[in-house]
């Protein structure tokens, strides 16, 4: 099957799963709430950018230290964004902000384009590590509630348990210098390339990132606890949307609905822009634990919304006008 095919199944898989969620609720019961938001959209952003800040500080720790000092954390933030504004808006997901990022430090900061993209693998990797640690507890919450479905508890556990064990051996991978190997491997048959210069950069990424993971674990560390304080503010970001939507909501039910939606989020990472499966994942999460599908849809749509916001923002800052170049030190 083509990629080109691929993605058009999983695209077409989304807009049926979000006009199920459509169909599924009052979208005027939908249109009331979000007019009930109001200026609570300048507050979640405001917590939002909170989130976003520190989640920078988390991606800084996740170069060596020589490499962080030459990198303002304010300058590191807006190419930050403006990565992850190209993570949404091209067709290659989460990868195509990466290179963005990478080549953007080259140009301000002089780091090579490697040691880029080995600060963002390192940092994906601990994002996810913090993420799977604050789900932990959201999943423990859910199984041990009276208001969800048997069935919910045991899809919802089952999919953490496979998403932690494929982050993990995605971390083992990195720090047992896997990747040389593999690439060597996978270039065999094909004799151009095994003494190509690819090759030679394979490996060599392959050195700084379990160099890092082998030298700097107090920077792991530190990376991994920012990234779960992103997390937990996040909890913040949700509470302001409902209460401005005129819901009220436990802090229990608060961390079921983020954990599980994140869930769903990263295991539809295949889904064009996530379309559909945050719409759907929502609907099915508030009308599990005793919520209307009706809330769980407008809570979604705030979400877009912000995401639309952040990523013109992110574009903004890309077009040049802010950024500017830096001496490397």
């Amino acid at each position: 099957m083509s990629k080109s095919i691929a993605k058009f199944l999983f695209l077409t898989l989304g807009i049926g799963l979000l006009t199920w969620a459509v169909l599924t609720v009052d979208i005027k019961s939908v249109g009331v709430l979000l007019g009930q938001l109001g200026w609570g959209l300048f507050c979640i952003l405001g917590i939002y950018s909170i989130v976003t800040w520190v989640d920078t500080i988390s991606w800084k720790y996740a170069f060596k230290p020589e490499e962080a000092e030459t990198l303002p954390i304010w300058n590191l933030w807006k190419i930050r964004q403006i990565g992850e504004a190209f993570n949404i808006i091209t067709p290659f997901g989460t990868m195509g902000g990466e290179p963005v990022k990478a080549q953007l430090i080259k140009d301000q900061y002089g780091l090579t384009f490697k040691q880029g993209i080995a600060s963002q693998v390192v940092a994906r990797t601990t994002f996810l590590g913090a993420l799977i640690t604050f789900m932990i507890p959201g999943i423990v919450i859910l199984i041990l509630s009276d208001t969800a479905t048997n069935q919910f508890k045991i899809i919802s556990a089952t999919m953490l348990v496979v998403f932690t064990v494929c982050i993990f051996l995605f971390f083992l991978f990195q720090t047992r210098g896997s990747l040389g190997r593999v690439t060597a491997w996978l270039v065999r048959p094909i004799p151009s390339l095994k003494d190509s210069d690819f090759l030679s950069q394979m490996k060599d990424l392959d050195a700084l990132m379990s160099s890092y993971y082998r030298d700097h674990g107090d920077r792991l560390g530190q990376s991994v606890m920012f990234a779960l304080v992103g997390w937990i503010i996040g909890l913040a970001e949700l509470y302001a949307t409902l209460y401005f939507l005129g819901a009220e909501v436990q802090f229990l039910d608060l961390w079921i609905m983020e954990a599980v939606s994140q869930l769903i989020r990263v295991c539809s990472f295949f889904i064009p822009l996530g379309i559909g499966a945050q719409e759907g994942g929502l609907v099915l999460i508030f009308s599990s634990i005793g919520f209307t599908a009706d809330l769980g849809l407008a809570v979604s749509f705030v979400r877009r919304i912000k995401e639309l916001l952040w990523v013109g923002l992110g574009l903004t800052l890309g077009g040049g006008t802010i950024l500017k170049p830096s001496s490397p030190k």
